[in-house]
């Protein structure tokens, strides 16, 4: 790709980037997208902006078109522009332009040193930047060999930063919790460089092994002390009667167990919540009744059939809120990111429909067998959760594009991840200004004998709490879908993005 793109789509020759859009360069706020390229581009900032080196300049440049090419907003084809010009500006005329851009910036930001005042440019534009320029780029396309002269200045602040690659090569600012921190056994262990190479073109959050410091510096300090004190409180179905009941179930043994199990009273507030329980309880005295002890050397599909199925099935059955689907299920969301290189098929051990609007919010990975699960196996599934946690929300909050980002922050999808037969219920939103927020809100594993019943409680807790943010989550959703008016604040619409995903 030779020739400099530029927009072809006279539709949209007089498109601006919204204002409500965080991370963007004014310059695309500014100006219409028919004369956007990196030569205007310096103009723009020399003439308004002062103290910023070039290589600043040309990184807020190249991260600003990568946004717009991300963001649903963005036409399709000033999108389509955007990923064009990101990928000329790396061939030999795009780094030889950038060099002479770059030159062009030191010498007028000198002039500006000097006389204190803007460089006039429009008398020299011809002579200084479009001649010189078109020279630079027409050489590089003859000579046999590459730039060398690009890269090679150790001049501080100069376009050494900026390799053959036509891209900084600087570190990318980046959110530090892009990764979870280890704070129990068997969670999610893979690097933030991983991720990074995995999930490009967006920002994740997660809370959990963070400091109350750490998150108010990400999140504010509201959401943080919010996040982190999300596990310190139990749902509304979770009471003292049903704890009571509950205790009650464990305390029995092999010969009163299921006779207290099957216990009716009236002094259930949410009596379907209670014969769930009783549902999963009875499920399980079924497994030991006999055998009191379950083998843990067991494939993956048998421990889900055995152990997981009946949290969910019964839960299905119960609320008819939830349909799930089992084993090698396809994720629908998953054909966002199809492609000529990417069929957009992907399967998870468990996906969870709403029934109310047909949307996959829920998912669940299973790393192996119940015991010594592979770290290859594990790291895999957790890539695998979270780019399947943040496909399933972008499509929600692709049809609710006009809905108000006050009530967007508040859609929620979940996943659980087991490993070495510990369940881990997380759930994912969005902030603000578009990044992502992954919040772990229960853990507990499941027991392989009659002996380990005790375990149950914090896994009904656990099913309590994925209730509790059902609920939520339908009630939200009817508020979203009555509103008529299209609200005059940020909207999805401004926002949202799309991740690249390898």
């Amino acid at each position: 790709m030779d020739r400099e793109p530029r927009l072809l789509a006279t539709k949209h020759f007089e498109f601006y980037c919204s204002n409500d859009v965080y991370n963007v360069h004014d310059y695309f706020k500014k100006r219409k997208a028919s004369i956007w390229c990196i030569q205007d581009y310096v103009y723009y900032v020399i003439e308004n902006e002062t103290g910023i080196s070039f290589v600043q300049a040309y990184t807020l440049f190249i991260e600003s078109l990568t946004l717009l090419n991300q963001l649903i907003a963005t036409p399709g084809p000033v999108r389509a522009f955007c990923s064009n010009y990101l990928a000329w500006l790396k061939t030999r005329p795009g780094l030889a332009i950038t060099e002479v851009c770059q030159t062009y910036f030191s010498d007028a930001f000198a002039a500006k040193s000097v006389h204190r005042q803007s460089v006039i440019l429009h008398d020299t534009i011809e002579d200084t930047v479009y001649l010189k320029t078109r020279t630079y780029a027409f050489q590089a396309h003859l000579q046999s060999g590459s730039l060398s002269s690009i890269g090679t200045s150790e001049t501080s602040g100069t376009l050494s930063t900026i390799g053959t690659s036509g891209t900084p090569q600087t570190p990318p600012q980046t959110f530090r919790d892009l990764t979870p921190l280890l704070e129990t056994p068997n969670k999610r262990p893979f690097e933030k460089e991983e991720l990074q190479q995995y999930i490009k073109g967006i920002s994740i959050v997660c809370t959990f092994g963070k400091t109350i410091e750490d998150l108010t510096e990400e999140i504010g300090e509201e959401l943080a002390r919010e996040m982190l004190t999300v596990r310190d409180f139990n749902p509304k179905v979770w009471t003292s009667a049903l704890e009571k009941y509950i205790d009650t179930v464990l305390d029995g043994n092999e010969e009163t167990f299921k006779n207290k199990a099957q216990y009716k009273s009236s002094d259930f507030e949410d009596k379907l919540f209670r014969l769930y329980c009783e549902k999963v309880f009875i499920d399980f005295y079924h497994l030991v009744d006999v055998n009191p002890t379950m083998n843990r050397k067991i494939g993956e599909r048998k421990h889900i059939v055995y152990q997981v199925s009946s949290l969910f099935k019964f839960y299905e059955r119960t609320f008819s809120s939830i349909e799930f689907d089992w084993i090698e299920s396809h994720a629908r969301a998953a054909k966002i990111m199809k492609s000529s290189t990417n069929s957009g098929i992907v399967r998870v051990d468990v996906k969870g429909t709403r029934i109310s609007d047909g949307f996959d919010v829920f998912h669940m990975e299973v790393a192996g067998p119940p015991c010594n699960a592979t770290e290859k196996h594990t790291m895999g599934d957790a890539k695998k959760t979270m780019r399947t946690d943040i496909l399933n929300l972008i499509t929600v909050l692709r049809n609710h594009l006009d809905c108000s980002i006050s009530l967007a922050t508040k859609i929620r999808v979940y996943s659980i991840q087991s490993i070495n037969a510990r369940l881990t219920l997380y759930a994912l939103s969005m902030l603000s200004d578009g990044r992502f927020l992954v919040t772990e809100l229960a853990s507990a594993v499941m027991p392989f004998s009659f002996n380990g019943r005790d375990q149950y409680k914090l896994i009904l807790r656990m099913m309590a709490i994925f209730h509790d943010e059902i609920t939520k989550q339908e009630k939200l959703m009817k508020n979203i879908n009555r509103s008529v008016l299209r609200p005059k604040e940020t909207t999805v619409r401004h926002v949202l993005k799309i991740p690249e995903l390898e």
